[in-house]
């Protein structure tokens, strides 16, 4: 038979076991009322009408329902987070719940990217953790808005052109790229017939963000009559495009780097072995003037079946 005390001891233990478990079940509670819930849109407009109104417009509100299958009661609280507690604040900022919400534009810029990375899972993506505009502090909102972004990309850039819209979104960073855009020779950038992103991957890459494995592989894309193979290949070319070309624009004709003759001087130093009272022929500049284009003879200069010398017959 237990003592008295063995059992008052034991009535103890319960109380105490009882008393916590209370105290869990109530913890529990006051947890469950402080975690929001989902309110749908239909609560969001009632303050952020012209929001939803800009969404609704934007690539995003036309698509989510369609590839995601998000309807537009489920598309605020998808991005921002259950509402309740924001909403049932009304607008006091000193209430703890107003502050529940998810606002991306107050994270930092690698946050809001993985917010936009959680959907947007496509190839033309994947270096964006690893690329330069994400190293550099740059986020996905920082060119695209969702809410009002203007065309296919939901650029924050207005313009009717897609080509252009892209590349005036670009040169608001590389300023100095405009320049060689306006020089005589260069590609239809400014034209609105390429952009930037005809050329570079803006979220990310290798070799400059291009979208090529390599610098002759991307331009042979448009000109790849240049690639070959050829039998007689012209060395500068095969290696890299830019030895001769500036792609972003040049004074001089084909935006070559330099003017023809002195281009090809830089390696082919005495071109001919012609002289002029005892001087090489290049040292004249009536001969100079002559055979001042060095494609007037040596027209097949990025790579000849013909000739060593890239001279067709």
């Amino acid at each position: 038979m237990r003592s008295r005390t063995g059992r008052e001891g034991m009535r103890g233990l319960g109380t105490a076991a009882l008393a916590g478990a209370l105290a869990f079940c109530l913890a529990g509670a006051a947890r469950a009322v402080d975690e929001p819930t989902y309110v749908g849109a239909s609560t969001c407009i009632a303050c952020h009408s012209d929001k939803a109104e800009q969404f609704k417009q934007s690539m995003h509100g036309k698509r989510l329902p369609v590839v995601k299958g998000i309807d537009f009661e489920k598309s605020c609280e998808t991005c921002h987070g259950p509402g309740s507690l924001h909403a049932a604040a009304a607008g006091d900022r000193s209430n703890p719940g107003f502050a529940t919400i998810i606002d991306p534009l107050k994270l930092p810029p690698a946050e809001q990217s993985k917010f936009c990375l959680n959907c947007h899972k496509q190839q033309e993506v994947m270096y964006w953790n690893i690329g330069p505009h994400a190293a550099n502090g740059l986020s996905c909102l920082t060119c695209h808005s969702v809410h009002q972004g203007h065309g296919p990309r939901n650029l924050k850039v207005e313009n009717s052109n897609e080509y252009l819209a892209e590349t005036e979104t670009c040169l608001k960073c590389h300023k100095t790229k405009k320049l060689g855009m306006n020089l005589p020779s260069h590609h239809p950038v400014m034209e609105g017939k390429m952009s930037c992103a005809s050329c570079h991957n803006p979220h990310g890459g290798e070799s400059g963000n291009i979208r090529a494995g390599s610098v002759p592989e991307l331009c042979g894309k448009c000109h790849a009559e240049k690639l070959g193979p050829f039998a007689y290949e012209h060395p500068p070319v095969t290696e890299n495009c830019l030895n001769c070309h500036d792609p972003h624009g040049s004074i001089n004709d084909r935006m070559l780097k330099q003017a023809l003759p002195f281009l090809c001087l830089q390696c082919h130093k005495f071109p001919h072995t012609g002289t002029v009272n005892n001087a090489n022929a290049y040292t004249s500049s009536a001969l100079l003037l002559q055979r001042g284009r060095c494609v007037n003879c040596h027209r097949e200069i990025h790579g000849s079946d013909r000739h060593m010398r890239f001279i067709p017959h």
